[in-house]
């Protein structure tokens, strides 16, 4: 009976001892911050547009959408770098004078298809402003391929015979371009191993997008970004 009770005492008194004397691990992350290396998935919702001083025709924001894989790495707590690729659509609306028997005015959308390689510099604040919460902002170029631009009718109505007609105008507008791009906003910390951003998110291209004899325009960018990051 004795030996019975004697086993246990001995090995409660032992696992404490050995928590008590035990080093500590310095090197255990208490947060996805503490990372120096991240990767992941970003969404895009932007509303696009064309803004020119010589523009062939009345443009209108229209909704645009991205995805793109990107890596950082933090050279400081405060300070990283980020390079990335992935799709992005841009272009315009463009308001049309109504003809026909229904309204047409906006229905026709410039589609610009574009692979883009968004290279950036990053900050970040080196504390949490609340726990599991940071804020960070950057500043990069974007080298643009535009793969095809398209001219989209839209249509409404199921009995017209132009219903959501395409047509490809690639070679009315550019191939290359060259965007600044700017994102902020919120990072929290998940779990201590993702971070998830929410972030405004701006871009200017600097190439005219026009061919030859149509014109001057810029593509313009705004949106929301959200990226997942492990």
């Amino acid at each position: 009976m004795k030996r019975t009770i004697l086993i246990p005492f001995l090995f409660v008194v032992g696992t404490l001892l050995g928590q008590e004397f035990a080093k500590p691990k310095d090197n255990l992350r208490k947060s996805a911050f503490d990372k120096k290396f991240l990767w992941g998935l970003t969404y895009t919702q932007s509303w696009s547009t064309i803004k020119g001083s010589a523009l062939p025709a009345s443009y209108f924001t229209k909704q645009s959408i991205g995805l793109q894989v990107s890596a950082e790495y933090y050279l400081l707590p405060f300070l990283g770098v980020s390079l990335g690729a992935g799709y992005q659509q841009r272009g315009a609306g463009i308001k049309n004078p109504n003809i026909g028997p229904v309204d047409s005015t906006f229905r026709d959308r410039l589609r610009f298809n574009s692979f883009e390689l968004p290279i950036s510099i990053i900050l970040r604040t080196p504390k949490d402003i609340i726990q599991g919460l940071r804020f960070s902002g950057s500043l990069g170029v974007v080298p643009i391929i535009n793969r095809n631009s398209r001219d989209v009718k839209l249509s409404l109505e199921p009995n017209l015979a132009d219903l959501d007609v395409t047509k490809d105008v690639s070679n009315k507008y550019f191939k290359n371009d060259f965007a600044v791009q700017f994102t902020a906003g919120p990072e929290i910390d998940m779990a201590a191993s993702q971070v998830i951003k929410i972030q405004f998110y701006y871009s200017m291209g600097t190439a005219n997008v026009f061919s030859a004899g149509q014109g001057t325009g810029h593509n313009q960018n705004v949106g929301i970004r959200l990226a997942w990051m492990f």
